[in-house]
């Protein structure tokens, strides 16, 4: 039982990987998954602008997964 997390930007230069699987348990939300990876790592304005989708929808980071979900971790895009 796994879920599988798509990392961009950021995210993917942080950690050094574009995908990563962490295994599912029961009562495992966005957030949960988010610390286990990210932790302090990201700062508190990044995590704040940070957006988090399930398989391909925008969902609250409170949201519980089941195995199989695909996660993105999606950081601010920035540029000119």
């Amino acid at each position: 039982m796994s879920i599988i997390v798509k990392l961009f930007a950021h995210y993917r230069d942080l950690l050094g990987q574009r995908e990563v699987t962490v295994a599912a348990r029961p009562g495992l939300t966005v957030s949960d998954v988010f610390v286990q990876l990210v932790g302090g790592k990201a700062g508190d304005e990044l995590r704040r602008a940070t957006l988090f989708a399930v398989n391909e929808q925008y969902v609250p980071a409170d949201t519980a997964l089941k195995d199989g979900d695909r996660v993105a971790f999606i950081p601010p895009v920035s540029g000119g």
